[in-house]
C-alpha cells in the first residue's frame, strides 16, 4: 500500500506541475514607444482612423496593446525631459497602457553611435558623477510617482552596446574586440549602471530592469556583454534588443525565424526572456534621411502597406507564441511628419492610419 500510495502521488505531481508552470508563465508585453505624440500635437498634427480623429494612445490601447515605453532625458523642461515625459506617461496611462521608463542618462539622443554625458555632469569627478546619477534616478522616479505615475519596469540607458553617459568607445575596430571592450569599456559602464539602478531601487524596491543593446544580429557580443554585467552584479531581469530587420544587408538576418533563433540562444545562455525594446517595418522603399538605407525587404513582406501589416501581425504572433520573448514595442508608430520615419510609422503622411495599426497586438487566445 505504501509503494502504491507514493506512486500515485508521483503520477499526480507529474501531471499537475507542467500545468501550474504554464499557468504561471507571464504573458508577453505588447506596447508602443510614442514619445513624439505630444510634440506633434503642439505643432498642429493630428491622427485619423477610418475618417475619425483618434488619439494614438487610445487607438493602440483599443487594439490590445497594454504598455508604453517612456523616454526620459536629463532636465526638467523640453521634449523628452521630466515634465514632458511625465505628461506622456500620464496620457498613456489614461489610455490603459502601463508605462515603463527609459532613463537615458543623457540630455539628448543616446544610442548605438553616441552616448553623450549630460552637460550638468560633464565637469564632475567620477565619484561625484556616480552620486549625481544615483540621486537623479531616485528623484525622477519619486517625482513621477508623486504625479500619479508608478513604474515597476525600467531601462537604464538606450542601446548601450558601446558605452553609456560619456563612457563610450568611438573607434569601430576597438568596439568589435571583445577583449578590449571587456577590459577597457565595460568596467567603466558598470558603476554607472549600478548607481542608476540603486537610485531607482530606493524609490521603487520592486523594480525590474532591462539592459538594452542594439545588435540583434550579433548575439555573441550581446551575450558576452550581458554575462559581464551579471558577473559585476548589475541587475538584469530582461536582456533587451532593438530589431530593425530592413537595416541589414544579409537577407538571412532579416527573417522572423532568424531573430527567433537568436532569442533562443540568448535564453539558453542567460536563462532570461528577451524584450524587443524597439522594432518597426517600413511601408515603402522610397524614403530619405538618416535611415534611407533601411529599405531591405524581408522575404515575403514587400515594402508596402500590406507587407508592413502582415509583418507586424506575424511578429506579434511569434512574440505571443514563443516563451523566449518577454515582449515587444513598436518604435514611433505615431511619427508620420518626418522624412526620417514616415515610412515606418503606422500612419501615412496625411496622418491616416495604415492597415498595420490594427495588427500590433497580442493574438487572441
Amino acid at each position: 500500500m505504501t509503494i502504491r500510495y507514493w506512486l500515485l502521488l508521483l503520477i499526480l505531481f507529474a501531471t499537475i506541475v507542467p500545468i501550474t508552470l504554464a499557468e504561471e508563465s507571464p504573458s508577453p508585453l505588447f506596447g508602443i514607444d510614442s514619445n513624439y505624440a505630444l510634440d506633434l500635437e503642439t505643432r498642429g498634427k493630428r491622427w485619423t482612423s477610418e475618417t475619425e480623429p483618434v488619439d494614438p494612445f487610445i487607438l493602440f490601447g483599443g487594439q490590445g496593446c497594454q504598455n508604453a515605453r517612456i523616454r526620459l532625458w536629463v532636465g526638467d523642461e523640453g521634449v523628452n525631459r521630466l515634465k514632458y515625459a511625465t505628461e506622456t506617461a500620464r496620457r498613456a496611462k489614461q489610455a490603459g497602457l502601463k508605462p515603463y521608463l527609459v532613463i537615458f542618462l543623457s540630455d539628448d539622443w543616446a544610442d548605438l553611435v553616441k552616448q553623450p554625458v549630460p552637460a550638468v555632469w560633464r565637469n564632475l569627478t567620477p565619484d561625484k558623477k556616480l552620486a549625481a546619477i544615483e540621486e537623479y534616478s531616485e528623484s525622477v522616479v519619486k517625482s513621477m510617482s508623486a504625479s500619479g505615475i508608478d513604474f515597476d519596469l525600467f531601462e537604464i540607458g538606450n542601446e548601450i552596446d558601446f558605452g553609456i553617459c560619456g563612457e563610450f568607445e568611438e573607434e569601430w575596430p576597438k568596439r568589435v574586440s571583445l577583449e578590449y571592450m571587456r577590459t577597457r569599456i565595460w568596467p567603466k559602464m558598470v558603476p554607472i549602471l549600478k548607481a542608476a539602478q540603486a537610485g531607482v531601487l530606493k524609490a521603487q524596491p520592486q523594480a525590474r530592469f532591462i539592459v538594452h543593446l542594439s545588435q540583434w544580429n550579433n548575439v555573441e557580443y550581446c551575450i558576452a556583454f550581458w554575462q559581464s554585467m551579471q558577473t559585476a552584479e548589475v541587475k538584469l531581469d530582461y536582456p533587451g534588443l532593438s530589431y530593425f530587420p530592413t537595416s541589414v544587408k544579409e537577407p538571412r538576418q532579416r527573417s522572423l525565424h532568424y531573430v527567433r533563433t537568436q532569442a533562443s540562444r540568448i535564453v539558453e545562455s542567460l536563462h532570461k526572456p528577451v524584450m524587443i525594446c524597439e522594432t518597426a517595418y517600413p511601408a515603402t522603399a522610397n524614403f530619405g534621411g538618416q535611415f534611407a538605407e533601411w529599405n531591405q525587404p524581408t522575404e515575403g513582406y514587400p515594402l508596402n502597406d500590406d507587407g508592413q501589416a502582415r509583418w507586424i501581425a506575424d511578429l506579434a504572433t511569434m512574440i505571443h507564441d514563443d516563451k523566449n520573448f518577454a515582449g515587444v514595442f513598436y518604435w514611433s508608430p505615431e511619427w508620420y511628419d518626418s522624412e526620417l520615419w514616415e515610412a515606418f510609422a503606422l500612419f501615412n503622411r496625411e496622418g491616416v492610419s495604415r492597415p498595420g495599426a490594427k495588427y500590433f497586438r497580442p493574438k487572441s487566445d
